[in-house]
């Protein structure tokens, strides 16, 4: 009787789940710096509060154990989006590197994805459909190219048959309010302006900021310049002062005068 050979299972080998494959997420330059004004923008007005996180460029894995098509730097890793822009409010993210919702106990409260002609439909129908699922509470989509057809800012409020499109803020053209964030946002450019629920006030955007350091740097050493330029003016006119005083005298001014 033939003895069947023994059979061979091959382990797979086990999940990472890299905060990174290597690559920066945004695909142009118009998307990236979007990207990092609005996550720069959120963390100032959040600047009191220290139990609200502001991330973007960030992996968020789902579940545990839950492998990827996709192959990390030649590994295999868990299962993962790409997010533009979290904010997790109550609660604290410390030094990780990625956000994994069975270890945060949470998932982010708002998501903001900023449209890429490459990204636009996974971003309007598959990544809508995970964040409606895993239970985000607001998720906004932003398009950054003015010349681009359609709403440039598009937002979402989970409601208990899913998610509904929230309505145009009033009085702001082009604008939606974020309940999560007590801001409504609106397209300036290739930027957006926040502006604060309860004060009424608009942001000062990041980019303005280093924009108005300069200025005032700029200022700082014109003025400097005007200053020497006076001084030495009534130096001058103090001089040219003495010199007729002690032409009428019949004197001449030497240097020690």
């Amino acid at each position: 009787m033939a003895v069947e050979p023994t059979r061979r299972y091959r382990v797979p080998a086990p999940l990472e789940y890299p905060d990174s494959d290597g690559r920066f997420l945004p695909e142009n330059p118009l998307q990236a710096n979007a990207i990092v004004e609005l996550r720069n923008n959120l963390k100032q007005h959040f600047r009191h509060r220290r139990d609200v996180v502001v991330e973007g460029d960030m992996f968020l894995y789902c579940a545990d154990g839950q492998a990827d098509e996709r192959r990390v730097r030649e590994k295999r890793a868990g299962k993962f989006v790409a997010l533009d822009v979290i904010v997790v409010l109550d609660h604290d993210l410390g030094d990780r590197g990625t956000y994994k919702l069975w270890e945060e106990g949470k998932p982010p409260d708002y998501a903001m994805e900023v449209i890429s002609a490459s990204s636009e439909v996974r971003n309007r129908e598959t990544k809508r459909s995970l964040y409606e699922r895993i239970g985000v509470r607001e998720y906004f989509l932003y398009q950054p190219d003015a010349r681009q057809p359609g709403p440039r800012l598009v937002g979402y409020e989970l409601g208990e048959s899913g998610y509904r499109r929230l309505r145009p803020a009033v009085g702001l053209p082009g604008a939606v309010r974020s309940a999560v964030l007590g801001v409504s946002l609106r397209p300036e450019g290739a930027f957006l302006r926040e502006r604060d629920a309860r004060s009424g006030t608009d942001s000062i955007r990041a980019g303005e900021v280093i924009d108005a350091k300069e200025e005032a740097a700029r200022r700082a050493v014109e003025h400097k310049a005007e200053g020497e330029a006076a001084a030495r003016k009534a130096t001058e006119a103090r001089l040219a002062a003495i010199e007729a005083m002690l032409g009428r005298a019949g004197l001449q001014r030497t240097d020690d005068s």
